[in-house]
């Protein structure tokens, strides 16, 4: 999980949320007007934001291989972060509110083994949730800096209640045959280490390299490549532990 600033929302969408509060409709009936082309328009924008990653397991987005498989399921769903409501307890519209949304993968709805009583196992990110509320939030630095992982790929959290989000909530550990989400982190990261020590062995100073690499990682933009946010915790924290608290 990367850190996602968020934009602008497009043009069109405050005047919708506008008028959804003028009228006094609920977080799910207001999201139920936003309709195409606009709605098109907010999930490539989410989309380019993110650089084309699944706010939640940084898998690409949308998914070429459930497009090629099944027309009929999107490879890309607009999340919203806090859940909407079907009562209208605020005046704020969080159905339509871009502050709000995120752009989330299919959740491996129809993922080949995720099949009969047991296919839940296998969801992932916003089709595991549901309407369960979250703290593990991609648009909070804090979230973001409780965040690590192991060698072998297995995203945790130094927060209980955000690693109770990661590892249950949201599956994001799921490695069953349908899903090899730490198995896809580990191999990412294990190119840019090998990169790197083939590097040192040439000769070249591994702080240097690492926050070379860094900044290259960093300052990619869209689109990203995916399960990115481990090589970002990895480098930070090789740097780190060289006592670099401020790499740019």
């Amino acid at each position: 999980m990367i850190l996602i600033n968020k934009r602008s929302a497009p043009p069109g969408l405050d005047d919708l949320k506008e008028a959804a509060e003028k009228n006094g409709l609920t977080d799910q009936e207001g999201y139920d007007l936003l309709r195409n082309p606009l709605k098109t328009i907010v999930r490539d924008a989410l989309m380019a934001e993110q650089g084309h990653l699944c706010a939640y397991c940084m898998r690409r987005i949308p998914d070429i291989r459930i497009s090629e498989e099944d027309e009929d399921l999107s490879g890309t769903y607009i999340e919203h972060w806090q859940a909407r409501s079907k009562t209208n307890t605020t005046s704020d519209n969080k159905g339509l509110d871009y502050q709000n949304m995120l752009a989330v993968c299919s959740g491996n709805e129809k993922a080949p083994e995720a099949s009969g009583r047991r296919k839940k196992r296998y969801f992932t990110c916003d089709k595991k949730r549901g309407s369960r509320p979250l703290k593990v939030n991609p648009l909070d630095v804090e979230s973001i800096n409780s965040i690590y992982y192991t060698a072998q790929g297995i995203i945790k959290s130094d927060d209980k209640a955000i690693e109770e989000d990661i590892t249950k909530t949201l599956n994001l550990n799921c490695d069953s045959d349908a899903v090899l989400l730490p198995q896809n982190r580990k191999a990412v990261l294990d190119a840019v280490q090998s990169e790197i020590f083939e590097q040192v062995e040439q000769g070249n100073d591994f702080l240097e390299a690492c926050t070379e690499q860094l900044e290259i990682w960093e300052s990619e933009t869209d689109p990203k490549t995916p399960y990115i946010g481990i090589v970002i915790w990895w480098l930070r924290d090789q740097l780190g532990s060289l006592s670099i608290t401020t790499v740019h």
